[in-house]
């Protein structure tokens, strides 16, 4: 479904992502680990044109697209087919989780505001938000906000979701909400790319590993496989860690 090559970002002098290579399959639930300032949330950023890389290549669903060259135009038509869930939520304070989920449908893809409610009112229903429809994010906890952007990127029926450790803000109680829902959305058969420090859900939950270091993939595959024996010594000593902190 996507696949990326030799891609490169650089800040000014600094490099911070260095030869990228990884792909993504349909129906994959994909998590990317790796320490903090490995570059994982800007290889996310820049896999959805949030950033852009000045090297490499993507390709999604058969579509090749220059990381240096691609068009706006070209940008906006594969942002139609997927989605991003960013760590802080981007929720619009002034508008209720309906009218934040409906939002996109209306401006962005000129749906009419009764089949986007409806739409909206299903996508918050499966998340478990139904009943605070009316809400607004002020009235709501941190992970019930996570949740009203989980039910907005699925709105737009998305061939893959971007999530970007989409807990991180949250405490553990509400983390087991919105990781509930995204083990849901992996049963169903979602195609996902997540950024994630919860070591317990990348485990049991997703199927393939991208481990990351000082901007590279330092090892993937399967997730047992890098559970269970991993080939980098880095991987290994990542993952003894993680284990330890969590007791696990």
């Amino acid at each position: 479904m996507l696949a990326v090559e030799h891609l490169k970002k650089s800040f000014g002098d600094m490099t911070v992502l260095e030869d990228i290579g990884l792909t993504v399959e349909k129906g994959d639930v994909a998590v990317i680990l790796g320490p903090s300032g490995a570059g994982k949330t800007t290889l996310l950023r820049c896999l959805n044109f949030l950033e852009h890389a000045e090297e490499g290549t993507l390709v999604f669903q058969g579509q090749s697209f220059d990381l240096r060259t691609v068009r706006s135009d070209a940008i906006r038509a594969y942002r139609m087919r997927t989605a991003f869930v960013f760590q802080g939520f981007h929720l619009f304070l002034n508008k209720t989780a309906l009218d934040n989920v409906t939002e996109g449908l209306i401006v962005a893809r000129g749906m009419e505001q009764k089949p986007a409610r409806e739409k909206a009112m299903e996508m918050l229903e499966k998340v478990g938000m139904a009943d605070h429809a009316s809400f607004f994010p002020g009235k709501l906890s941190g992970g019930q906000q996570q949740r009203v952007a989980i039910a907005r990127a699925l709105a737009t029926d998305p061939q893959i979701i971007f999530f970007d450790e989409p807990t991180s803000a949250l405490d553990p109680e509400l983390t087991g909400e919105v990781l509930a829902v995204m083990k849901k959305l992996a049963e169903e058969g979602r195609t996902m790319l997540i950024v994630t420090h919860e070591m317990q859900f990348a485990k049991t939950v997703s199927n393939r590993v991208f481990f990351m270091e000082d901007g590279r993939i330092v090892e993937s595959g399967k997730t047992g496989e890098i559970f269970t024996h991993p080939r980098e010594e880095r991987t290994r000593a990542f993952l003894q860690i993680g284990t330890d902190e969590r007791g696990e």
